[in-house]
């Protein structure tokens, strides 16, 4: 070995050394598991499906974390805890991951999650569709050219039959407009704020107004980016705990849950690390809800 060869690979020491004695990943663009503690403060007009939409989590849980009636009203004021995890299903360079059944937004910047909302999806009779885009245009206060599709709907269902909406209060698209590749859908605000976290949509993705206005000014065009169904996400913590996270299967694509568990757990190697009477729950309530499925006695 050369004097340079030595001098690279003791670099390579040095720092994987650092990284250890940091209690750093080696690999730190591979960021699996987002978790934070959530307290937020009840505001004027709040309730259950609302705050769901804010936080990305449905209201019967975060009524059963802070011992509420789900049923009961909300005062001003009051303060929710909530503990929040979310499994990232997949992972890019730079760009957007939109996950369907979890209805969240994903952005990666030089490999790390930049940040994530969440969004209103296409509704299981008109579904988002899946596949790789980018962004090809976006508009500020867009007029909305109703789709010949959505005007027969408007017709079978009696309502007034609309050529276009201009821009406005009255507009379902909101004040910002993002542009896809795919399908001749886009991501853009909504007048409809208690719709977010749902499946409401004509296969647009629906974002709560500031986060509408976030992305349009911060994602240039030509931003690339990819829409996935994944309501099975199974990791290996570097503790060596295996979590899973289960939504419904919203489309009804005819997911095996089981299979699917077992495929991510084999990728994992720890097929023999788990509990399924832990597993089988998950699959059971399908709540979105980051799951410790370890075996008793595993590393904790």
């Amino acid at each position: 070995m050369d004097d340079r060869s030595n001098q690279i690979l003791n670099l390579f020491l040095f720092l994987s050394s650092l990284l250890f004695s940091l209690n750093l990943p080696m690999d730190l663009s591979a960021v699996e598991l987002i978790q934070r503690d959530i307290e937020y403060k009840v505001v004027s007009g709040d309730y259950g499906m609302l705050i769901s939409g804010k936080l990305g989590v449905e209201w019967p849980y975060i009524a059963m974390t802070n011992s509420l009636d789900p049923r009961a009203p909300l005062k001003i004021g009051q303060i929710l805890r909530v503990p929040f995890m979310r499994i990232v299903p997949e992972w890019i360079e730079n760009g957007i991951v939109i996950n369907v059944p979890d209805r969240t937004l994903y952005r990666f910047e030089n490999g790390r999650v930049k940040d994530f909302h969440f969004i209103a999806a296409g509704k299981p009779t008109w579904q988002t569709p899946l596949g790789e885009f980018s962004i090809t245009g976006k508009a500020k206060d867009p007029t909305w050219f109703v789709p010949p599709s959505i005007r027969r709907e408007m017709e079978e269902e009696g309502k007034e039959v609309l050529i276009e909406v201009p821009s406005g209060p009255e507009n379902p698209l909101g004040k910002y407009w993002i542009q896809l590749s795919i399908g001749g859908i886009g991501i853009h605000g909504t007048i409809a704020p208690q719709s977010i976290y749902r499946f409401r949509s004509h296969g647009c993705m629906r974002l709560r107004p500031e986060v509408a206005e976030l992305l349009f000014k911060e994602v240039p065009l030509g931003t690339k980016g990819k829409i996935i169904y994944r309501p099975v996400k199974v990791m290996k913590t570097s503790r060596g705990r295996v979590l899973l996270e289960v939504y419904r299967d919203f489309y009804r694509k005819g997911i095996d849950y089981r299979e699917e568990v077992k495929k991510g757990l084999l990728e994992l190697n720890a097929a023999n690390e788990v509990d399924w009477d832990q597993i089988e729950e998950a699959i059971t309530k399908k709540d979105g809800i980051v799951r410790d499925v370890s075996r008793k006695g595993c590393d904790a």
